[in-house]
């Protein structure tokens, strides 16, 4: 096993900052070897082979379905140094794929996602993964109710859904508590 074997878990709402965040991680990353990065298959809101941030930035990766991370396995690009996985709380087998990729292949390995839904409900295996983690990070954005810089560290959906539905400013807003709750 390789001593750079890690696993980091960064969370937040939508609009945090989360696949900015992404982004640098592939930079600084890519100068020491080849970064793996993946994407939830359904999440193509603005395609479907990169990582794209709501203002246009993009970085490319591998879009996987969502019961697919096992196959990641046998991909030759498995071979690479860093492994990030975007939108993992889409993710159905998500905790054994990180932990034989971080315990098994000696890889240092990000996972970026939502940790609760709209609701405030677990969202995923995102939280499962939580007891493997090197370091975890909630990050937080900013209440478009408020106007005034504070915190959001919610999503809410912007009209009623039964479901969990892929979509951004258009669905969903960061809030604060107090908004939430309102």
């Amino acid at each position: 096993m390789k001593s750079t074997m890690s696993l980091r878990i960064i969370v937040g709402p939508m609009f945090a900052g989360k696949t900015s965040e992404i982004q640098s991680v592939v930079r600084r990353s890519e100068c020491l070897g080849p970064v793996l990065v993946l994407t939830a298959a359904i999440d193509n809101r603005y395609g479907s082979d990169a990582v794209i941030s709501h203002d246009k930035v993009a970085v490319p990766a591998r879009p996987v379905d969502l019961n697919g991370l096992n196959q990641v396995l046998a991909w030759p690009e498995f071979a690479a140094r860093s492994i990030v996985i975007d939108e993992a709380q889409f993710f159905t087998g998500l905790v054994d794929f990180v932990t034989t990729a971080v315990d098994r292949y000696g890889k240092h390995v990000v996972v970026v996602g939502l940790d609760g839904d709209a609701r405030r409900r677990p969202f995923g295996e995102v939280l499962a993964l939580m007891p493997h983690a090197d370091v975890t990070e909630k990050k937080t954005a900013l209440c478009r109710r408020c106007g005034d810089g504070t915190a959001a560290i919610f999503t809410r959906a912007l009209r009623p859904c039964d479901d969990v539905e892929v979509g951004g400013a258009d669905i969903y807003e960061p809030m604060c508590r107090r908004h939430y709750l309102d």
